[in-house]
């Protein structure tokens, strides 16, 4: 039975509803000092949402982009080097220039001690692990991809057990998210949870949040088992309107407040897994501005904070009197703009250097491994006697 849509075009417009949600609960912050705060607080702060679906989205992405992985050692160094390029150039870019623009450039490592917590944030390890789950990042929005690098390496490794690759995924996270915190600590489920461990890691790798990425691959192994199908259009519309609408109520009551799987994460996965059992009946066309907002969405997520800094510094340095409403609408108006650079020159240029660079890289080091391999088993064949001449 073929799907309906192959193109996950409504994946690309989520992740765009995603990044303008968060994008807004971060705008909020112009009215911190404001009579209207408590009111436009209520109304943008749940916009932080969107890492879980954000997560959510991911954990399913790795699955469909991995269907037809073999288990070998290739293809884990494939996926290991389009990851690395897709995720690490951008940010290290994004870092810098927060340093530059936002923290005074070199005024920033005055202090002991920034040295250590920039290079710490570059190569995504947490610099403040008792801060959890953000953990101090030089670039502060750096806490959502610690999980997802984390996410990104543990899948790399369970694609080298072939067809147990999801038993050994499930196992290892149930370890980690689970036993580990029960055993300890008796466990909790919410994520700011600081369980204290010796090794700083540990309090990123056993998280409950890393239950999202979980979700979004339980929600891919439906969404591409061709018996599971809902065979009705009206209920396939019905289901999209009242996840969507549930994950909505839910969103401004106390029934979710955070992010985790017991928080934003469970009406999200539902809302996410009824549109993916939709979208194999009923074919979804979501706004194609959605669509194109949701493919530069990397680089909106990490330049939008920046664009709010700096527009709004300016308006202030120039005397420009703008209103709290104002800075929110000027600075997302840019924000898209730098982002769709940013993705052009830095996510698929710099990106896409990168990850032929490392892919050279990889085939210059296999090939002597695969050379020697080739010559240790002509070596081994039985060389055939000659017949003596008469």
């Amino acid at each position: 039975m073929k799907l309906v849509s192959q193109k996950l075009d409504w994946i690309q417009a989520l992740r765009g509803i995603a990044v303008m949600a968060v994008m807004l609960s971060h705008a909020r912050y112009f009215f911190l000092s404001t009579p209207e705060w408590g009111v436009v607080d209520s109304w943008l702060g749940p916009g932080a949402m969107g890492v879980d679906l954000f997560f959510i989205i991911s954990g399913f992405i790795m699955v469909y982009s991995t269907q037809k992985s073999d288990g070998s050692v290739a293809s884990s160094i494939d996926f290991s080097i389009k990851r690395f390029a897709r995720i690490w150039p951008v940010y290290a870019v994004a870092t810098i220039a927060y340093v530059i623009l936002v923290k005074d450039g070199m005024a920033y490592f005055a202090e002991p001690g920034r040295w250590t917590i920039l290079l710490k944030s570059l190569v995504l390890f947490p610099p403040v692990p008792s801060d959890v789950p953000f953990f101090g990042f030089t670039l502060p929005l750096a806490w959502t991809l610690a999980f997802e690098v984390y996410f990104y390496a543990v899948f790399c490794i369970s694609m080298l057990f072939g067809r147990g690759r999801w038993l050994a995924l499930c196992a290892w996270m149930l370890a980690t998210v689970v036993a580990i915190p029960l055993i300890e600590h008796n466990h909790a489920f919410y994520v700011r949870t600081n369980f204290n461990f010796s090794f700083d890691y540990f309090n990123l790798i056993t998280n409950s949040i890393i239950v999202d990425f979980m979700a979004g691959v339980g929600i891919a192994h439906i969404y591409l088992a061709r018996n599971l199908r809902l065979s009705s259009r009206i209920l396939c519309l019905n289901l999209m309107w009242v996840s969507i609408g549930f994950a909505v109520w839910c969103n401004y009551t106390t029934a979710a407040d955070f992010h985790g799987a017991t928080k934003w994460g469970w009406l999200l996965a539902l809302m996410v897994l009824c549109i993916a059992l939709a979208s194999k009946t009923v074919n979804l066309a979501p706004p194609r501005f959605l669509v194109w907002l949701g493919t530069i969405s990397y680089s909106v997520y990490l330049f939008h904070t920046l664009v709010q800094f700096v527009l709004s510094r300016w308006l202030d340095e120039h005397g420009i009197p703008a209103q709290p409403w104002g800075r929110v609408y000027i600075t997302t108006l840019f924000a898209i703009p730098v982002a769709a650079l940013s993705h052009h020159y830095l996510e698929v240029k710099l990106g896409g250097a990168t990850r032929d660079l490392l892919a050279r890289m990889a085939a210059r080091f296999s090939k002597p491994a695969a050379a020697a391999e080739e010559e240790s088993t002509a070596l081994a064949q039985p060389v055939p006697l000659r017949k003596r001449s008469a």
